[in-house]
Parts: C-alpha cells; sequence; structure tokens
C-alpha cells in the first residue's frame, strides 16, 4: 500500500463522515421487518428460523408483506448514503467514506441494538449500500444471486453463494482494478476501487458469517449427496 492509499483513508474519517456513520448505524439498526411482524401479532425472533428479516417475514406472513419489508432493508443502504452525499459530503464525499457509511448500516442491520444485539443477515441493506454508489456492480451481483437460487433453490445459501463471489469481485477489484471499471460510477481511480474492494470483501464476509446456520442445515439435509 502506497501513501496515497493512507490519505485516503486518513480523508475519510472527517467529523462529517464519522456523524455519518454513526447515523448510517443507527438508521441500518432500526428493525422494519420485526415491526411488521409485531404490528401484525407475531414475534420473528420466536417463529421460523428466528430471524429478524424479509425472508422470514414473507415466509410466515405472506409474500406482500416480506416485499415491503424487504424495500425497508433495501433502502437503509440506499438512503444514509443518499443522504451523506446530498446534505453533509455533496460531490467531494470520499469513496472510502461513502464504503464506511454504507457498512456502518449494514453492521447496524445484523447487530441491532433494537434486538438485543439481534439482527438479520446483511443482503438487503448491501444490495441497497452497492445500489446507491455503483448500480450497475449491484446489479452484476444481483444477477449472481438469481444464478444461484435457480441452481440451489435456497434463499439462503443463494445468498451465500453470491457473497462468496462478492468476496472474489471485492479482490478483483483490489488487486485488478481496471477490470470493473467500464461498469464503475463513483470509482473511477484504481485507488478508488481498491477501497471498494476492500469494503466489498469485509461485507460479504459479514454476509457468510452470518448465514452460518443457513450452511449447517443445507449441510445436514445433503449429507448423503455431498459424501
Amino acid at each position: 500500500m502506497n501513501s496515497d492509499f493512507f490519505s485516503v483513508v486518513s480523508g475519510a474519517f472527517s467529523p462529517a463522515i464519522l456523524i455519518s456513520c454513526l447515523i448510517s448505524y443507527i438508521v441500518g439498526s432500526i428493525p422494519f421487518t420485526y415491526l411488521l411482524a409485531r404490528s401484525k401479532g407475531v414475534n420473528l425472533l420466536e417463529v421460523g428460523s428466528g430471524n429478524p428479516g424479509a425472508t422470514n417475514l414473507s415466509r410466515n406472513l405472506g409474500k406482500k408483506i416480506g416485499f415491503v419489508g424487504l424495500v425497508l432493508d433495501i433502502a437503509k443502504g440506499v438512503i444514509p448514503l443518499l443522504v451523506t452525499r446530498q446534505y453533509l459530503m455533496g460531490a467531494e464525499l470520499p469513496v472510502m467514506g461513502a464504503m464506511l457509511v454504507g457498512a456502518s448500516a449494514v453492521v447496524g442491520h445484523c447487530f441491532s441494538p433494537f434486538l438485543s444485539w439481534k439482527g438479520g443477515k446483511g443482503v438487503a441493506t448491501t444490495v441497497g449500500v452497492i445500489l446507491a454508489f455503483e448500480p450497475w456492480l449491484a446489479l452484476l451481483m444481483l444477477a449472481i444471486w438469481g444464478v444461484g437460487l435457480s441452481l440451489i433453490r435456497s434463499v439462503g445459501i443463494a445468498s451465500v453463494f453470491a457473497a462468496i463471489v462478492g468476496v472474489g469481485l471485492g479482490l478483483t477489484l483490489y488487486l485488478e482494478p481496471s477490470v470493473f471499471q467500464p461498469i464503475l460510477i463513483n470509482s473511477g481511480e484504481p485507488e478508488q476501487q481498491r477501497t471498494l474492494g476492500l469494503i466489498l470483501i469485509f461485507i460479504c464476509s459479514l454476509i457468510v458469517l452470518r448465514h452460518r446456520s443457513n450452511i449447517r442445515e443445507y449441510r445436514e439435509s445433503h449429507k448423503g449427496a455431498l459424501q
């Protein structure tokens, strides 16, 4: 890593960005899907998978309310980034700062103080973060998720598949920045793409870790086929 990278990192920790990260974490931690279920008299922590996410909401209360929960979880990733750019930093929002704000929303979604540090698995909010900053990259990852779902027929394992590929995309962005340059809107410079790659690796790794129970269940249900 050269001095340019360290200057990018130091510039990302301005007071405005740190405040934005805190606000983003709080927004991300609002358990919209849990609250939607409670409004129907259901505690998502006690039904289905026990996960307060849009998938569990959909399975227990129907696709319509599940879709509403999904949109709200995506919005938790989109809104903090857009507000930070529009009202706090303007066009000068650095990639590292933007990704830290986005990652804060994902961490808030996964570890909510309103649910005793429980939370969702981070997929929808991650989609929102990437969609707000690099929409073509988000669409690429959604396509990868769709391929995984068509092959595996499991939302959770398809998410793991997409997250693992996302780690690979992050490594590619870090090691060979020019590969994805044609589809990147806000990360045109090599150092910006390396920064994007590092944060993508972090977020996608977190998603894989949050799906440990899905991985265990899948292995148990396919034990014979995997041997």
